[in-house]
């Protein structure tokens, strides 16, 4: 049947059918089964999906509490780790300071130990050059009795009186000592 059809057998009912409206019969059971829906729907459905929903805001409160605690805990560990490592660089600056104290020490104790042989070589070095200066000196003295004994020769050579004789003896001796 086609629209046109339809409506011919609307019409052969005697009353022109409202597309608007429905009508009152399909009103009162659309209503009664709303109702019905509506009851069962508030006394089953609306406690079980209020549970499901205080149960996720009590869930998520709970995680929110746990963050919270989780956040305090890491934020004290986080203070104890920051003591740790003030504490860690405090000690690494006794101990740094430790151990230049000791070096201080080891070097004092070298230098005091090698004073003694510095001492020792010192008055080894004083007693070289006074043996050397007496060796100079002995082998001056032995070249100028040399020269004393050459001039005596020219002395007794040239019979000269006395006072010429203490005149070249002393010339002899200045010309030495420059």
């Amino acid at each position: 049947m086609n629209s046109i059809g339809l409506l011919a057998a609307a019409d052969a009912g005697g009353k022109a059918s409202n597309p608007i409206l429905p009508v009152w019969n399909e009103i009162i059971w659309g209503g009664a089964a709303f109702a019905i829906l509506f009851i069962v729907m508030a006394k089953f459905a609306y406690p079980a999906i209020q549970k499901v929903m205080e149960a996720r805001s009590e869930k998520i409160q709970g995680d929110l509490d746990a963050a919270d605690t989780a956040r305090s805990e890491a934020e004290g560990l986080r203070a104890e780790y920051d003591a740790k490592i003030s504490e860690a660089q405090a000690e690494a600056g006794r101990i740094l300071e430790a151990a230049r104290s000791e070096a201080e020490q080891v070097r004092q104790d070298r230098i005091a130990a090698i004073e003694p042989e510095i001492e020792e070589k010192r008055a080894q070095a004083d007693a070289d050059i006074e043996a050397a200066k007496a060796r100079a000196l002995a082998d001056v003295r032995s070249q100028v009795t040399s020269l004393a004994v050459g001039a005596a020769e020219q002395v007794v050579r040239s019979s000269l009186d006395e006072a010429a004789y203490a005149r070249l003896v002393d010339d002899y001796i200045e010309s030495v000592g420059n």
